[in-house]
């Protein structure tokens, strides 16, 4: 690992560090006081922990010294607040000019905070659910709730984001204010960054927006919420048909299985079993309700990204946490949104046109870079994307994270200016085959020492 201070006195830094699949980002900017000023935005890792994040943080514990002018916590995910619970101790001897928390986890408003509670009831009962599964969807849905709360995330001491929180809330050496935003707030900065940069809240929507915004919202919620205070159902899949009406293939024709006995395995080898295949065929279109719940959760807390629009000396820096659709439609259009794809907004246009930095939604997934955003962002645009490969999803049913064909079309429409974070080593882990494949040679404007983490100099 390096410790060599790079001059950026005077100019805007941007360093991505290696954790795995998490966000970790060091955005360095000129200070009032003449010296750099450092914003931290997230400090998390969940899936494919490669164990780099106590290097992570010395590095920055070196680089700042010890001192953040602003730290941004985006969403309540462990890949983006982990950190601070693993290194507690190390955070706690910060002094930081402010804190900047999505407005969904401000503990003075009563309906966030049982709104809280009740995820945090959802994913006990969900984690203690699908404890026992060992299929691909089980497992994907418990890696949700583990990120979704914390629980069992490894380094963080079996306290988990809760522990992460309270640092942020009350944990740092001097006690700095904590704000909490939504789109449409105007920030407060601290003192060392005021006059030097300005910063606007695009999202989440704000609580009492109208439209589709509240109501995809509030149905969501509703049935977490509901869900949380009845309890998960006894089995994993739906049964779409009553218990009091039961029916076995003798109740039917064998000339009404024909077509399935014919097409299932056993009738290709002269053993036709059409009932069975039927059967099959029923169990597999039913919903598995524990991994819709996780899906659900993990969703909710996404789009509730504080996404942040920093700009510094006339260039412009779009973070947007783990945005998903509902929190990207909130300012791409500026209305409810049904039916066909009415255009983006001429605001959202003029910013994604202009920006001179993207930090690409979600580690890559296809839900937090919209079709339309990746159309309007500039053409020389830089990007980084924190992400790991194999942590989340299919590649052979498209699902994969990060998503292969969504990287290509942001390198395409950037110029090829889209750096992956295991692009470089950290740790035990060499750099990725994909993330060298997307980029061969570092872009102008990015640098590595070899290991750690990426620069980008604006």
């Amino acid at each position: 690992m390096t410790t060599a201070k790079p001059e950026t006195t005077g100019t805007i830094r941007v360093r991505m560090y290696r954790v795995g699949f998490g966000d970790f980002f060091l955005l360095t900017v000129p200070g009032k006081s003449g010296s750099p000023a450092h914003i931290l935005i997230d400090c998390g890792v969940h899936a494919a922990n490669i164990h780099s994040m106590t290097d992570c943080v010395t590095d920055l514990t070196h680089e700042t010294g010890g001192n953040l002018a602003l730290v941004i916590l985006t969403h309540y995910h462990a890949d983006h607040m982990s950190g601070f619970a693993s290194n507690y101790d190390d955070f706690a001897k910060f002094t930081v000019g402010a804190v900047w928390i999505t407005n969904r986890l401000d503990p003075n408003h009563p309906t966030n905070a049982k709104f809280m509670a009740q995820l945090v009831s959802l994913a006990g009962q969900l984690k203690m659910r699908l404890g026992a599964r060992t299929d691909e969807a089980g497992l994907q849905a418990a890696a949700q709730v583990e990120n979704a709360i914390g629980f069992g995330v490894v380094g963080n001491g079996g306290d988990g984001n809760p522990k992460a929180l309270k640092l942020l809330q009350s944990g740092f050496q001097n006690k700095p204010p904590v704000y909490y935003y939504q789109g449409g707030d105007v920030p407060t900065l601290p003192d060392e960054l005021d006059g030097q940069i300005t910063a606007q809240i695009l999202a989440p929507s704000p609580l009492n927006s109208g439209g589709q915004f509240a109501a995809t919202d509030n149905k969501q919620e509703q049935y977490l919420a509901a869900v949380s205070e009845t309890g998960l159902p006894d089995d994993s899949h739906v049964h779409p048909f009553e218990k009091g009406w039961p029916a076995t293939a003798a109740d039917y024709p064998a000339q009404a299985f024909i077509e399935f006995a014919l097409s299932s395995p056993a009738g290709k080898k002269g053993k036709p079993d059409g009932p069975a295949l039927l059967e099959s065929m029923l169990r597999n279109m039913q919903p598995d309700v524990l991994a819709a719940a996780a899906d659900a959760l993990d969703g909710t807390l996404n789009n509730q990204s504080l996404v942040v629009l920093f700009t510094v000396a006339g260039k412009k820096l779009l973070f947007v946490g783990d945005a998903q659709w509902g929190n990207w439609a909130y300012w791409l259009y500026g209305q409810a949104v049904s039916g066909a794809d009415p255009g983006i907004s001429a605001t959202a246009k003029e910013i994604l046109g202009s920006i001179d930095f993207y930090k690409v939604g979600h580690h890559g997934s296809t839900n937090a870079s919209p079709i339309p955003a990746v159309g309007a962002i500039s053409s020389t645009c830089s990007s980084m994307c924190s992400t790991a490969t194999g942590a989340y999803g299919n590649p052979a049913k498209g699902t994969e994270v990060p998503r292969t064909t969504l990287l290509d079309a942001l390198a395409k429409q950037t110029g090829n200016r889209l750096v992956r974070s295991d692009w470089v080593a950290a740790a035990a882990a060499k750099p990725d085959d994909a993330a060298v494949a997307l980029t061969p040679t570092l872009p102008t404007g990015f640098s590595s020492p070899g290991e750690l983490y990426i620069d980008l100099i604006l």
